[in-house]
């Protein structure tokens, strides 16, 4: 099974590890990331420019282009072996609830994975910081070899080509109870514009956002309580368009 590592943050400490990992299940395992954070790009892909791509480090691959791109190339460019499974991430900053399921370019990956009949994982990691840099804000990302590669192993048998498993961790997880949890909060976070000026005057504005509210018994309240939660998504809901 050729295993793909692709992520929306580029080369990071997740990256790293999800990597590690992988390589102790396939010797064969490669990553294929953005050249730059291409975070909230959902599934986008690169239409009207070309992509370009470079090795930068022992099987690993900087593309120009988002995360769903590094997938498609990864099947059909013949630069890589092709994958059987994709794992996304691991992200810095969860992907808990609805809006980040439909935004997401961590998860974005993994749709574009299924929709091309390859199973796919994603990982993402709560944060409390947002200095990504700073390895001491990773929490057990950089000891967490065992249990990472413990999840993918337990998911494995139950993959498909239908669905994916959405995977967050709480900072500290090598302990942590595992649930699964379809209960996905509607909205992660609250969307903010600021009005601001650039140096000559001229009025530009700033879209961002911070975390909402939690809702009890939903996806990110039980990683707020230190769970790992785990959540299947599907393409059932579309299986029967015509």
């Amino acid at each position: 099974m050729t295993i793909l590592i692709t992520n929306d943050d580029g080369y990071t400490e997740g990256l790293r590890v999800l990597l590690e990992v992988a390589k102790k299940i396939d010797k064969k395992a490669h990553a294929v990331i953005p050249n730059r954070q291409r975070s909230a790009v959902s599934n986008s892909l690169t239409l009207h420019k070309p992509l370009r791509f470079h090795r930068v480090a022992d099987s690993v691959g900087e593309l120009s282009g988002t995360p769903a791109d590094c997938v498609l190339f990864s099947l059909f460019s013949g630069e890589v072996e092709p994958p059987k499974l994709v794992l996304s991430g691991i992200n810095f900053g969860d992907n808990c609830g609805m809006d980040s399921l439909l935004g997401s370019g961590t998860l974005g990956a993994c749709w574009e994975s299924v929709l091309e009949g390859i199973p796919a994982i994603a990982f993402s990691m709560f944060r409390s910081s947002r200095d990504w840099r700073d390895k001491t804000n990773w929490g057990d990302v950089p000891h967490g070899h065992e249990k990472i590669e413990e999840i993918i192993r337990m998911l494995k048998p139950k993959l498909d080509t239908d669905s994916f498993f959405s995977v967050q961790l709480p900072l500290k997880f090598l302990d942590a109870e595992i649930v699964f949890n379809n209960n996905l909060q509607r909205l992660r976070f609250k969307a903010f514009i600021d009005k601001r000026k650039d140096p000559y005057g001229t009025p530009y504005f700033w879209q961002h956002g911070d975390f909402g509210r939690y809702e009890k018994g939903t996806d990110i309240s039980d990683v707020r309580d230190g769970k790992i939660v785990i959540s299947k998504i599907g393409l059932g809901a579309f299986k029967n368009m015509k």
